[in-house]
């Protein structure tokens, strides 16, 4: 059986401030964090329930906001601390030590197959799933590179270019909407290019830090726009479309496209204890405005040429048994080239995450539980020390054309990094989790793992576990196949573990590596071969710089490093740990692309050649790179776009 390729690394999670002395966190996040965890089977995890009507989902909402508000709206007044490592950044909060920042990917054992290698789509993009697109800030379809240039103005424009000659002619550009620029990104479908942008709404805290005070939705919304190419010097807005969410992911497959939003709770007329105005009576006043809510105000919408209507109807939304929150997840599906033939189904819940395979689409909502422990000293009214009881909720969904359809749910129990730690093969979700647990005893070991489950009468069901990898460490990247799994682990050396998942219902380490420094990307790249991006350290795990290395995993009981090339010092970086869109392999070739930037964000175009030995070597093909935004887009005849700040064209012997 020949191994699927897929990719995983790390991503971003919620920055910090100081708040009374006292490290608190910010409302900025980023959403490639999902809170979850080992798998558990509580009581209760049963199918989603459709409501019978809007009178029976507005009522639900109601009864569920009025336990939630109180005198400063939807929050409490109170600040929650962390008394620990944050984890986000690098540096202990309590004593000032710097820590390692977690980054954003003897015989063979008998029916495991080779590593083979992994190219981007049709449309250039490295992207996490084999025939599942991503939006990115760049396409092509081998003859034309479409791209969103952002000006000095902060408009966007999206620009069409020929690539078919020695050098890129530009065809024809469009002028986005000046509120369609924030976040752009495209798909390509055909002569239809979908632009999808990020609305404003308020992304809330997940993980070790809470803030839990006078908190407003704030704006909300998000556009689709379907621009058509069929006449590449007259790029034409065909159709424009928001949403009252903000778009958590869009994929492409082959020409269906779907889109998970998530819709903020409404932003009401709250009252506020001030001079005059107790909090029983700013209460009673909220509580009020809750009350006269109608079904408009919670119900997902779709504006369309300036008419508004509901984007789900009533009985297409459905709630878990234990609830999830008051915002609302919707996933849309329409066809690429006709974005009003949509149909909708939603979950009373929110959702920071979403992983897709060709099959099943998976979204993970957040429930924290936290008890409260009063905090000593003068802050004791205002902060509360909560040792965290974090679940996840994972809703399954079938994906069959342009059908797509609940099928399961389950509960997990402690983190995942982000979208990337899910992956699903043959009817099995297998998730990577970190549990960092604290409790009033204090803080447990950090513990990485592996866990397997199924879909059985509507419930996600655990089967097998891998626990206890790299305790005390933070996991770095995965890398998924149709029986094996590769996870990379780092505090002070890089374990790189190895793990048969032939048996779902019990998976088995087979072999660790351990290293200094570690490998936050990881990609296929040819016969038992793995090519990782990363971060080059010492023996007690002071950063040095960035590295590329070429890992052997023919004996997968024995994992081997067999090259390693330094890419820059202490203060380089690699957008690719953050991003995989940003990394290229071209099969061709035996080489790899990839920016590295330095500590200004000035950045150079690096190419990566392995060797049939296993060596690598490096060499600078562009130089004075915008960096973070840099993209290698393979054409048709070996040659390579790349994505700037200008477009070129690159020959690479």
């Amino acid at each position: 059986m020949r191994l699927v390729e897929k990719l995983l690394l790390g991503g971003g999670v919620a920055g910090t401030a100081t708040a009374l002395g006292i490290a608190v966190a910010g409302l900025a996040t980023t959403t490639a964090v999902v809170v979850t965890g080992p798998l558990a089977a509580p009581a209760g995890a049963e199918a989603l329930k459709p409501f019978a009507g809007c009178d029976q989902l507005r009522d639900w909402y109601v009864g569920r906001a009025l336990r939630e508000v109180g005198p400063w709206g939807w929050g409490g007044g109170r600040l929650y601390a962390y008394d620990g490592l944050e984890r986000s950044g690098t540096m202990d909060l309590a004593t000032g030590v710097p820590v390692p920042a977690a980054a954003p990917g003897s015989a063979p054992v008998a029916g495991s197959t080779s590593v083979a290698e992994q190219a981007g789509t049709e449309t250039g993009t490295n992207v996490q799933e084999a025939g599942v697109d991503e939006p990115d800030i760049a396409k092509s379809d081998g003859k034309r590179v479409v791209r969103i240039v952002n000006g000095n103005d902060g408009r966007g424009t999206l620009v069409v270019s020929d690539v078919t000659g020695t050098r890129p002619v530009e065809l024809g550009r469009l002028a986005l909407p000046e509120d369609a620029t924030y976040g752009a990104e495209l798909l390509l479908s055909g002569d239809h290019a979908l632009v999808v942008t990020t609305g404003g709404g308020v992304v809330y805290p997940m993980g070790d830090v809470i803030y839990d005070g006078p908190m407003r939705p704030g704006p909300s919304g998000s556009k689709l726009l379907d621009v058509d190419l069929a006449d590449p010097a007259h790029p034409r807005l065909a159709h424009a479309e928001n949403y009252d969410g903000t778009i958590v992911s869009a994929r492409l497959y082959g020409d269906t496209v779907r889109v998970v939003t998530s819709t903020p709770r409404p932003d009401l007329p709250f009252t506020y204890p001030e001079k005059g105005i107790s909090e029983q009576t700013a209460k009673a006043r909220n509580q009020a405005a809750v009350r006269q809510t109608t079904i408009e105000d919670w119900l997902p919408s779709v504006t369309v040429n300036g008419l508004r209507t509901p984007l789900v109807s009533c009985d297409q939304v459905l709630h878990p048994p234990t609830p999830g929150g008051l915002e609302t997840l919707t996933v849309t599906t329409f066809p690429a080239d006709d974005a009003e033939d949509r149909s909708a189904v939603a979950v009373t819940a929110d959702g920071q995450v979403v992983y897709s395979a060709t099959d099943r689409l998976y979204v993970a909502t957040v429930r924290m539980d936290q008890p409260d422990q009063p905090n000593p000293g003068i802050a004791r009214d205002r902060v509360l020390v909560a040792p965290l009881d974090v679940k996840t909720d994972v809703h399954a969904f079938a994906l069959d054309g342009r059908r797509t359809t609940y099928v399961a749910s389950g509960t997990v129990d402690g983190s995942v990094r982000d979208r990337w730690s899910m992956d699903s093969y043959d009817g099995v979700l297998r998730v990577a989790w970190t549990r960092d647990r604290w409790t009033k005893a204090g803080r447990e070991h950090v513990r990485n793992g592996l866990t397997t489950f199924t879909e059985e009468g509507g419930r996600l069901v655990p089967r097998g576990e891998v626990g206890d990898l790299g305790i005390d460490e933070n996991l770095q990247s995965v890398r998924w196949f149709d029986d094996l799994a590769v996870l990379v682990t780092f505090r002070q050396m890089d374990p790189l573990y190895t793990v048969d998942l032939r048996d779902p219902a019990h998976p088995r380490t087979l072999g660790a590596l351990k290293i200094p420094g570690y490998s936050g990307y990881l990609h296929p790249i040819g016969p038992d071969r793995l090519l990782g991006l990363g971060v080059s350290a010492t023996e007690e795990g002071r950063r040095t710089g960035t590295q590329a290395a070429v890992f052997d995993l023919a004996d997968l009981t024995h994992p081997r490093q067999t090259g390693k090339v330094d890419l820059g010092g202490e203060s380089s970086d690699l957008p690719a740990l953050g991003d995989p869109r940003g990394f290229t392999w071209l099969p061709d070739g035996d080489t790899g692309l990839t920016t590295v930037t330095d500590w200004t964000g000035r950045g150079e175009l690096v190419a990566l050649e392995v060797t049939g030995a296993g060596g690598i070597s490096s060499r600078v093909v562009a130089r004075d790179l915008q960096g973070w935004q840099a993209r290698t887009l393979p054409l048709p005849d070996g040659r390579v776009a790349l994505v700037d700040r200008d477009l070129r064209l690159l020959d690479l012997p």
